[in-house]
């Protein structure tokens, strides 16, 4: 089975099966479930590692805040909250 079949968007088969670790660096919102990787991996002895890479390549940046919210959630949430 050729590699193309299981690359959906969001999915890499390099961190789901042969990297696992590479997870550590994936944030998911808790308000909104969106995925993307953090902003750690920009740090200059993560740039050209094989985990970055591929992060890179399969999701966005995303920062996170102190309560789990990605940018978007958390300028809602605040706006509503007021």
């Amino acid at each position: 089975m050729s590699h193309s079949k299981h690359t959906k968007r969001g999915f890499s088969l390099y961190i789901e099966k042969w990297n696992p670790s590479a997870k550590k660096y994936i944030n998911t919102c808790a308000f909104c479930g969106k995925s993307g990787y953090s902003p750690s991996l920009e740090e200059s002895e993560m740039i050209n590692s094989a985990e970055a890479r591929e992060l890179r390549k399969t999701l966005p940046v995303m920062a996170l805040d102190h309560f789990g919210r990605c940018t978007e959630c958390a300028e809602i949430h605040d706006k509503v909250n007021k």
